[in-house]
């Protein structure tokens, strides 16, 4: 999951633009205008907005529409992906909004006899002051089969690996590009003790900033947060 998590320019942009656009509240308002989100964020941004009970696409990116082989803004998640794969999305969602910090999660699709492994930083905005928080911003990291995130319909297509909580953004942020190198260093290093040794490194210091949770699906004690 670190290698993930460490090896996306695009999850530090995300979350240096989240920290800098919070300014020191809980979490940062989104005016609703997309030349307020860096351009080198869009290509592979997916912006979803909750409407009353629905989660509703209001931005993707085009690297993302064509995972889809066409544009759902404007559709809701459930109406648009499979009931298994919406009940994912609409569990990780509903998280980040309501624990009001970013959130990374792991997840294998499969389609048939294809399998596609994707990690995505999730992290929570409000929306023209809107209380409480009622969109959410997507970075996207995937490798794997080609096919459409549409085609997964079958039961036990869609299951999530991992979740984390990033409960010190400043303290990631601050750190990322020394975690970056680490990261580098493991992925070049031939030696297998040495590779092991430099993910040690770069999972120590990610150490008490990313926060195991439950994955969607699991149990969660009845009128009880995700502390986890």
């Amino acid at each position: 999951m670190l290698r993930d998590f460490f090896a996306s320019p695009n999850f530090l942009a995300l979350l240096r633009f989240w920290e800098r656009a919070r300014a020191g509240t809980t979490v940062p308002d989104w005016n609703g205008e997309l030349s307020s989100v860096p351009a080198h964020l869009l290509q592979r941004l997916v912006i979803v907005e909750r409407r009353e009970t629905a989660l509703v696409y209001r931005y993707l990116g085009t690297h993302n529409r064509r995972r889809f082989g066409r544009d759902p803004t404007g559709a809701t998640i459930a109406e648009t992906l499979s009931a298994e794969y919406a009940a994912y999305l609409t569990d990780l969602i509903e998280t980040v909004l309501a624990g009001a910090a970013p959130v990374f999660s792991c997840s294998i699709l499969r389609q048939g006899s294809l399998v596609r492994r994707t990690g995505r930083l999730v992290a929570p905005f409000t929306l023209r002051g809107s209380i409480p928080p009622r969109l959410i911003m997507s970075a996207h990291l995937e490798a794997g089969d080609e096919f459409k995130v549409t085609d997964v319909v079958e039961s036990g297509g869609v299951l999530e690996t991992e979740r984390v909580r990033i409960a010190g953004v400043p303290a990631v942020c601050a750190r990322l590009d020394e975690i970056g190198r680490y990261h580098k260093l493991s992925q070049a290093v031939a030696d297998r003790s040495l590779a092991k040794e430099w993910d040690r490194i770069a999972a120590s210091l990610g150490a008490g900033v990313l926060v195991p949770m439950l994955r969607s699906g699991e149990m969660r004690p009845r009128n009880a947060t995700d502390d986890n």
